[in-house]
C-alpha cells in the first residue's frame, strides 16, 4: 500500500478556484478537504494502484474576535466541520491584523488582514511527516513559492512529492521546482464542482457536521 498525505494551503486553494473559474460569491471557492484528499489519491491511482488516503491536513489563518467576530465564528464552524470528517486534521493560526485607513460611516478604523506563518507551519508539518515515516507520497495543494524548500526535503528523506492545482482556460497556477520533475494533478471547472462546499459558514449548522463525500 502507498500512504497519501494532502497538504492544503486553505486560503491559496480558496483564492485559486475564484481566480480559475470567475467565482463571487463569498462561499464560492470553498472546498471539502476530504473531497479533495479523495480526489487526488484516485487520480494517483492512474500510475500506482496501490494509494490509499492516510490523512488530509489543512492549513488557515483564524479571524480576531475583536476585528471580524462574525468571521472568526464562520471559520470556527468551518474548522469543526472538516475536524468531524475521517483522515482530516484542520490547523489554523490566528491572523494578524494592519491598519488600512478610517471607516467614516462607521467611524472607526479599518483593518486589513493578512495571514503570517501558514507556510511555516505547512513545511513543518510536511518535513516532520516526511522524517516520521508518516507518508510515502505527499500532494500539496498550493501554489506558494515560499514551500518549494519544504518541497525539496521531503525528496531530500526519499518520499515522492506531487502538487494540484486549479485549471482553466485562463488560468494554471502551480508549484513548480528548477530542475524537479513535480507532477501536478489538474483540477478543473468539472472537479471544482465535485469538491465545492456551498455552505455559509456565518450562520449555525444544523446538528452535527454530516459525513461527506
Amino acid at each position: 500500500m502507498t500512504r497519501v498525505a494532502v497538504f492544503v494551503d486553505y486560503q491559496n486553494t480558496y483564492m485559486g478556484a475564484r481566480r480559475a473559474f470567475g467565482e463571487a460569491g463569498f462561499t464560492d471557492g470553498q472546498v471539502y478537504p476530504r473531497r479533495l484528499g479523495i480526489a487526488v489519491t484516485q487520480l494517483g491511482r492512474e500510475v500506482d494502484a496501490s494509494r490509499q488516503l492516510e490523512f488530509v491536513k489543512v492549513f488557515r489563518g483564524e479571524p480576531s474576535p475583536a476585528h471580524s467576530p462574525t468571521g472568526q465564528a464562520a471559520c470556527q464552524r468551518q474548522v469543526r466541520f472538516w475536524a468531524a470528517q475521517n483522515c482530516v486534521e484542520a490547523v489554523t493560526r490566528p491572523l494578524k491584523y494592519y491598519a488600512d485607513g478610517w471607516d467614516p460611516r462607521a467611524q472607526a478604523p479599518k483593518w486589513r488582514a493578512q495571514e503570517k506563518g501558514i507556510d511555516v507551519l505547512i513545511a513543518i508539518a510536511m518535513v516532520t511527516g516526511a522524517m516520521k515515516n508518516e507518508y510515502d507520497v505527499a500532494v500539496l495543494m498550493s501554489a506558494d513559492t515560499d514551500l518549494a524548500p519544504a518541497v525539496e526535503q521531503v525528496l531530500e528523506c526519499g518520499k515522492r512529492v506531487e502538487v494540484a492545482a486549479w485549471k482553466s482556460r485562463d488560468v494554471r497556477s502551480r508549484l513548480a521546482l528548477t530542475g524537479q520533475n513535480i507532477w501536478c494533478h489538474w483540477l478543473t471547472k468539472q472537479w471544482y464542482e465535485r469538491l465545492h462546499d456551498p455552505s455559509d459558514y456565518t450562520m449555525p449548522q444544523p446538528g452535527d457536521p454530516p459525513v461527506n463525500p
